[in-house]
């Protein structure tokens, strides 16, 4: 017996390419990065396309945080607080190490 669970995927360039597009229109955003996949689960992991769905942050696993992105009325990506910095986050736990967009905090 299989579960249907997908282990060992390293999504970081992802949500790094999904970072540095903040800014563009969402749809050609979304065509460039699901072409890349070979599903589009991940991308909606960060980016909120519902009001209900927005978060600051999102934590990909237990010490791994990405900036929170949604798609504006306008159809841009946007970032969910522009302002939030590493030194403003807490750690979940003592003894892993953590980062946000990609930088380490305590």
């Amino acid at each position: 017996m299989h579960s249907h669970q997908r282990h060992g995927f390293d999504y970081t360039p992802l949500f790094r390419f999904l970072l540095s597009k903040v800014g563009q229109p969402w749809d050609q955003v979304y065509s460039e990065a699901s072409a890349r996949l070979d599903r589009s689960e991940p991308i909606l992991w960060m980016v909120a396309l519902h009001e209900k769905d927005i978060n600051e942050y999102v934590r990909v696993d237990e010490s791994t945080y990405y900036s929170g992105l949604f798609v504006d009325e306008a159809g841009l990506l946007k970032k969910v607080n522009p302002q939030l910095t590493p030194g403003q986050m807490k750690p979940f736990c003592d003894c892993c190490t953590h980062t946000f967009n990609g930088v380490v905090f305590a």
